[in-house]
């Protein structure tokens, strides 16, 4: 009877010392920051159409653009490799179209941007 006791306390410390251990595991992960946990970044669309129009050859416009010309595509995620265009429209004349696209490249996870 005793021995039963005895296997069965020790069958629960094991259990509970399992659970423990997972739970410690997942709090560090938490507080790390692990990759699972955190929510995918999203470019900020201010930031990005100030790069754009600071990339942008002014000689194909007649008057420089402004921030509220720039269009680029909406909640674009942070994924490096990730490539797409932003449309610069301004004020042309005769010779100058008023019109620019931007070819747009995220370098890496952090957001960093290669802009051509």
């Amino acid at each position: 009877m005793t021995d039963q006791r005895s296997f069965a306390r020790s069958v629960t410390a094991l259990s509970l010392a399992v659970i423990a251990c997972c739970a410690l595991t997942f709090i560090i992960m938490l507080l790390a920051g692990s990759p699972a946990v955190q929510p995918q970044g999203v470019l900020g669309q201010d930031a990005l159409a100030r790069a754009v129009l600071n990339n942008v050859n002014s000689a194909d416009f007649a008057k420089p653009p402004t921030i509220d010309d720039v269009s680029c595509p909406a909640s674009i995620p942070v994924e490096a490799g990730r490539e797409f265009e932003c449309k610069v429209d301004g004020v042309g004349d005769g010779s100058r179209s008023g019109h620019a696209w931007v070819k747009v490249k995220i370098k890496d996870d952090l957001g960093g941007l290669s802009l051509g």
